[in-house]
């Protein structure tokens, strides 16, 4: 005779090791080396999926970045604490506003600034691969961290590079207008996984070490 009991507990059993993959399914940690001149580290990415959303935890030395997207990796909030500068920061866009509030560099800090209404793309290596799918360019919105002034990018997609078996291709983003000659970086995609590999570009004035990062 079967006990009816052990049959109830054995579902039970069954239901959270399917729970528990489910969830693991759904969520991932990926590394990438940074270095700028003589200064080098390690960040940290993790992604998830819950209630229809994406979210993103992004983790670089005192940095901490944490990122709220639609399933279409459009950003709906983003937050960025770094307590060596004493910084805590948290932007929310809604009806076409983006609304800043917190701390920046020991002092407190409010902002809005009106979306052009294109989307929102706040950690570009993360959005660009599937945002760039089948498209030759288009335009977005991204906020800078260290000055919190919104700027409208561009991204062009550029060639296709085999670097190791692995099919790469490079994007190039700049600013729009007259500006676009004064800032310009390159993020290389992989073309089957559209996952982001690496990035090089220069972030200050003629003389400035450039900046990469590559997955580890």
């Amino acid at each position: 005779m079967i006990d009816k009991n052990k049959i109830v507990e054995l579902k039970r059993l069954i239901f959270i090791l399917l729970a528990l993959l489910f969830c693991q399914a759904y969520s991932q940690t990926v590394e990438y080396n940074y270095s700028c001149g003589a200064e080098k580290s390690v960040i940290r990415w993790t992604e998830s999926k819950k209630d229809n959303h994406i979210y993103l935890k992004t983790v670089q030395g005192n940095e901490i970045h944490s990122y709220v997207m639609t399933l279409n990796y459009k950003t709906l909030s983003w937050e960025y604490s770094n307590p060596a500068e004493n910084t805590d920061i948290k932007v929310v866009l809604e009806n076409g506003v983006y609304k800043m509030t917190g701390a920046f560099k020991s002092k407190t800090f409010s902002k809005t600034y009106t979306s052009k209404g294109y989307p929102w793309y706040q950690n570009i290596g993360f959005n660009l691969g599937y945002s760039m799918k089948d498209k030759s360019n288009f335009k977005f919105e991204c906020i800078r961290p260290d000055n919190l002034k919104l700027y409208e990018m561009q991204a062009d997609a550029k060639e296709i590079i085999n670097n190791n078996g692995t099919q790469e291709q490079r994007i190039n983003i700049h600013l729009t207008g007259m500006l676009a000659k004064f800032f310009g970086s390159d993020y290389y995609i992989d073309c089957s996984t559209r996952q982001f590999i690496r990035y090089k570009g220069v972030h200050g004035p003629p003389g400035t070490p450039e900046t990469i990062i590559t997955i580890k």
